[in-house]
């Protein structure tokens, strides 16, 4: 059995050996396992296992300073309105091109911080740059508006 495939001889010699009837063994002997599959050899017991009650931990009661978080990083975006456009408009836009917003003119602009509001505001220019005057807080806006 050199090559990849078989010759008719050891073909016929294969299929002789698979058609003789294999000993049999006295029950108990070494012979009569290995007959059996290996998983069937072994034997497996099965315990029930009880985990004890998982109990919440006390968590830290320790308070930390305001100053403490005064170095952490965060987005401020100032959202002066939003809109939907599909691909094909925004391929379309040119110079000069004007995208109609959801808010009014005048109307308050959105302050957010990472994402989430924090309070309206009018947009105004200090020196050629823009800026926001905070007017109202977002807690105090979704109170009067019964949103949050």
């Amino acid at each position: 059995m050199s090559s990849a495939f078989l010759s008719q001889a050891e073909i016929d010699e294969l299929m002789k050996k698979m058609q003789q009837p294999e000993p049999e063994a006295a029950p108990g002997t070494v012979a009569d396992e290995t007959k059996m599959p290996k998983h069937s050899q072994q034997q497996h017991e099965i315990k029930n296992i009880e985990f004890p009650e998982l109990t919440p931990q006390a968590g830290r009661t320790e308070k930390r300073e305001l100053a403490y978080f005064g170095s952490i990083p965060v987005k401020l975006t100032l959202e002066l309105g939003r809109t939907k456009l599909t691909v094909r408009e925004i391929l379309n836009l040119q110079k000069d091109s004007i995208i109609k917003l959801d808010r009014l003119a005048g109307e308050n602009a959105l302050l957010l911080v990472n994402g989430k509001p924090l309070a309206a505001g009018e947009v105004v220019v200090i020196n050629e740059n823009f800026g926001c005057r905070v007017a109202e807080f977002a807690a105090a806006a979704a109170a009067k508006t019964g949103k949050e």
